[in-house]
């Protein structure tokens, strides 16, 4: 039985949405903020930081110029795994939440045995995953570029 009833919105009930928001997301966001961290504080300690503070450019365009890119660099593929990781999550939170979604549809295929509708979400799950991680490449190589 899900915590929203049959027909209404999810957004009519968000305090049933908050445990299973949770459960996808704070993973993937402890370890994307770690990773930020330390990307910028590498970047900001680099020697082309220090050299465009010597050349007395404000920290407003140091950030935004020199360090964001070259900080958000390895950064974006690791926000398509995460991304990714999180698309296959769903499986499993649908399930335990008994929300009706792809996740719930491809347990019931697993139960009834059906093939053709369990190759169809799983390669769902798998062009998603491709499609996420072709971006991030697509990203980081204009990232590279622009340097």
């Amino acid at each position: 039985m899900s915590f929203i009833p049959p027909g209404d919105s999810p957004l009519a009930h968000p305090d049933a949405l908050v445990l299973p928001v949770l459960t996808l997301v704070v993973t993937g966001v402890m370890y994307l903020s770690r990773l930020v961290r330390v990307a910028f504080i590498d970047t900001m300690n680099s020697e082309y930081v220090q050299t465009a503070r010597l050349k007395g450019l404000s920290t407003r365009r140091i950030l935004y110029r020199h360090a964001l890119p070259n900080a958000l660099a390895p950064v974006i593929p690791a926000a398509s795994l995460v991304a990714a990781y999180t698309v296959g999550g769903v499986v499993v939170v649908e399930y335990l939440f008994a929300y009706p979604g792809i996740g719930a549809a491809l347990v019931e295929a697993v139960n009834n045995r059906d093939i053709p509708v369990i190759q169809a979400i799983v390669l769902l799950i798998a062009v998603t995953y491709f499609v996420l991680n072709l971006v991030a490449d697509i990203f980081t190589r204009g990232a590279a570029q622009s340097r």
